[in-house]
């Protein structure tokens, strides 16, 4: 079949089928997909253009969130004062960095080695997390995940022990999860969101490989509240960075999207039936690997 946006003939099996796997790792690792699904637009279908790359890119990353964010926000797990924080500062980092990128990474010679060199990073994080993996004990964010936990396994509803009593001042916000409080600054997720946007916009990937860790290790947060806080800020900055590509002269192949989306959707839902039967440090590592290849290859070291 041709696409002619994307100047490309490709099988929509083979698309499918790749758009299944990218699924399938961004919901079984929580990463990665924006990178697989540049890789194989590039590497394995050969769209030559990079301004097409990303903002499909992005859009592929957005359908977990989006599918993901309702049951989220029934389980009290969604922090809205972070997530809008985190999100209002990726909306100005997604536009400055898409901007920027369609002036600065506009041919394949130079987006190629910046988005290697930003794999390369990305690799020896999930590395990193995969060989440190234990964090210091009895922290307000393991108390609060066991307390969740031990709720959920005595049959109570999630929101007894859920997100709650969220209060915003100029200088400090605060809520209650798994019966610990959490307090913080709000500029630091602001300017946070910002910078993760603009790398992540510029480069057509989501930005959970860095809101992640950065709610994990800085904001001391459990993982329960997590995953559904960064979904809603990568949602808000994903959106502007599809938008203002578009506004700035970005033509979408449509069609190609499309048969992508049914396999990312398709993999989504596959995921968590098929990570039970593996270990997620041995699913990291490999994907890790892979990952260091795709940089090396795409800064011209291999």
């Amino acid at each position: 079949m041709t696409f002619e946006i994307a100047s490309i003939v490709a099988s929509p099996w083979l698309i499918i089928s790749w758009g299944i796997l990218i699924g399938l790792v961004f919901s079984t690792v929580g990463a990665a997909g924006g990178i697989l699904a540049s890789f194989g637009l590039i590497t394995l279908f050969g769209v030559q253009n990079p301004n097409l790359v990303k903002p499909t890119a992005q859009a592929l990353t957005l359908l977990t969130p989006l599918i993901a964010l309702p049951v989220y926000f029934k389980q009290c797990r969604l922090v809205i004062s972070l997530a809008l924080l985190l999100g209002a500062g990726g909306i100005v980092g997604a536009v400055i960095g898409s901007s920027l990128s369609i002036r600065y990474l506009s041919n394949m010679d130079t987006f190629k080695p910046a988005f290697g060199a930003l794999v390369i990073l990305i690799a020896i994080q999930i590395s990193w997390r995969v060989l440190h993996h234990s964090r210091k004990k009895s922290s307000a964010a393991d108390r609060a995940s066991h307390n969740f936990e031990e709720s959920i396994h005595l049959g109570k509803m999630p929101c007894d022990l859920g997100v709650k009593k969220q209060s915003c001042s100029v200088k400090y916000f605060s809520f209650e999860f798994g019966a610990e409080n959490f307090s913080f600054n709000p500029l630091l997720p602001f300017f946070t969101g910002l910078g993760i946007a603009i790398v992540s916009s510029a480069l057509g990937v989501g930005g959970g490989f860095l809101l992640v860790p950065f709610m994990s290790s800085i904001m001391r947060l459990p993982m329960f509240i997590i995953a559904a806080t960064a979904a809603m800020a990568i949602a808000m900055s994903s959106v502007t960075s599809i938008a203002n590509y578009l506004r700035l002269g970005v033509e979408m192949d449509w069609p190609l999207l499309a048969y992508l989306s049914v396999g990312v959707i398709a993999g989504s839902f596959a995921g968590p039936v098929v990570s039970q039967y593996f270990r997620e440090s041995w699913l990291r590592a490999i994907l890790g690997a892979i990952l260091f290849f795709i940089g090396l290859r795409y800064v011209s070291l291999l």
